[in-house]
């Protein structure tokens, strides 16, 4: 098995391969001897489509299977940038898996990592349902089975919760208060700029959390134990096995 990895870490049961989205001549290595891949969207603020369209590319000249993590709003237009990489995939006549992803809990310990600590969750949305998927329920079935090839999923929680909740939960597993404090869209953008995200990805991120206000967010499938055998993460488990992150210093 092989992974792609920016900072060469190593790993027990993988070959690690050097891989950037922002340089294209990284790409074609990941490919030798692989008959299937698994695509993903770094956490890091880039264009999904200038990152991963090469990739797209290389999966379907070489005629390999892809499982690719999307997002659970990804069908809410054609042009958007998710769906765009799903349709290189549905039209590609080869065996693929789509997983819609609903909002990670792992959410919480990265990129909102800096809030939770400080202990006061930002965000400019309202106290919308979200059935938050554990990462770890993200299943290797769909790569390593042709079961769910030609399908798409969508992978939530077992339950759903306003993010005030969530706050209640970190707070009372680790000791240290947190609080959720809906803002503004105009504080959230202004505060993305000053940390130098690009305009466009702002867009991005301000209508990703919509999805937190329009109820898309909130639905509960049955997808993860459909494929795992057993049913989805709670997400108070999920902070108990993470609670050391949630900390500060």
């Amino acid at each position: 098995m092989k992974a792609a990895a920016l900072d060469g870490q190593t790993h027990p049961d993988a070959e690690i391969l050097r891989f950037d989205f922002r340089d294209p001549t990284s790409i074609a290595p990941l490919f030798e001897g692989v008959d299937r891949v698994f695509v993903l969207m770094p956490s890091a603020p880039l264009d999904v489509i200038a990152a991963l369209m090469p990739v797209m590319r290389h999966v379907v000249d070489r005629k390999i299977k892809a499982v690719r993590l999307s997002t659970i709003a990804a069908d809410v237009s054609e042009d958007n940038s998710y769906r765009r990489l799903e349709l290189v995939l549905e039209n590609s006549g080869l065996p693929f898996v789509i997983l819609r992803a609903n909002w990670f809990a792992d959410n919480f310990r990265t990129v909102w990592k800096d809030d939770v600590k400080k202990g006061e969750l930002e965000l400019p949305t309202d106290e919308g349902l979200i059935s938050f998927v554990d990462g770890r329920d993200v299943a290797a079935a769909a790569l390593t089975s042709s079961d769910f090839d030609g399908q798409t999923l969508v992978l939530t929680g077992p339950a759903a919760l306003p993010l005030s909740r969530a706050a209640e939960v970190m707070s009372h597993v680790t000791g240290q208060r947190v609080t959720f404090r809906p803002i503004t869209v105009a504080d959230y953008e202004a505060r993305l700029a000053a940390e130098g995200v690009p305009e466009k990805q702002i867009a991005e991120r301000v209508a990703e959390l919509d999805t937190m206000r329009d109820g898309k967010v909130s639905i509960i499938s049955p997808a993860v134990e459909k494929m795992t055998g057993r049913p989805p993460r709670l997400f108070e488990a999920f902070v108990k096995d993470h609670a050391t992150d949630f900390v500060s210093s």
